[in-house]
């Protein structure tokens, strides 16, 4: 009878040591929802404020923390800054790709329509990293750390542009990664230039088009129609 009952407490709440695990565990999840949180309300209010000059009492207001639960995550704003750039850059790289599937593009359109599901185009995201590469033009440690991210997502990225190459029929140039880190530059531009266009989608696969292009050589490229009259997965709305 005693080991019937006790098989029916383990089911409900689990053993002694499943429940003294869960104990030790919850403090972590409820101080890394604290985080995410905090982190969560300073992107919003750098992005409104256009600056990372926010005081921490704004940020702990806006994410419902007190000043001690900020300081037990962080030490300062640029602690958050940081903090920041890490996770959203974390968050980019993982999404990379992950609509993709098995890509049978053939030709450059194809190709850019294949691109756009591979790179995620968070607009908020692209703003926040142009206020972070402007600090770190007086921000040496936050400038190395932006050329670290930089090269894991060009990274992440070349094997899908080379990959795509090859499928046209052509070699890139002047090689895989630094053809790899034009195209991006020219993504980030598009997605920058977004919210001054109508049309901002139609203006990332343009520009996403005449980017692979630029780097493409020696191959049998084929010819494409403008962007707003090839088929795609696509298809750009027309400007009113």
């Amino acid at each position: 009878m005693y080991r019937i009952h006790y098989a029916s407490e383990s089911r409900r709440g689990g053993t002694v040591s499943e429940q003294t695990n869960d104990r030790e565990a919850a403090p972590l999840r409820a101080r890394a929802r604290t985080r995410a949180a905090l982190l969560d309300a300073a992107g919003r209010l750098f992005l409104d404020a256009g600056t990372t000059a926010v005081p921490i009492d704004e940020i702990c207001r806006e994410a419902g923390f007190t000043r001690g639960a900020f300081y037990s995550n962080f030490r300062s704003v640029e602690d958050v800054f940081f903090a920041l750039y890490e996770s959203k850059t974390r968050d980019l790289l993982d999404g990379i790709g992950a609509e993709l599937g098995s890509p049978t593009s053939t030709s450059v359109p194809e190709v850019a329509d294949e691109l756009l599901h591979a790179i995620p185009a968070d607009r908020q995201w692209y703003a926040l990293r142009a206020m972070f590469a402007l600090k770190a033009t007086t921000d040496p440690v936050l400038a190395e750390t932006m050329r670290a991210h930089a090269e894991a997502f060009r990274e992440r990225m070349t094997p899908l542009i080379a990959a795509a190459a090859e499928r046209t029929g052509a070699t890139l140039h002047p090689d895989a990664e630094e053809a790899t880190r034009i195209v991006i530059a020219a993504h980030v531009g598009a997605v920058l230039q977004g919210p001054l266009v109508r049309d901002a989608e139609r203006l990332r696969r343009d520009t996403l088009i005449a980017a692979f292009r630029g780097v493409l050589i020696d191959g049998a490229v084929r010819a494409a129609p403008p962007s707003d009259a090839s088929p795609s997965r696509h298809t750009p709305s027309k400007e009113s």
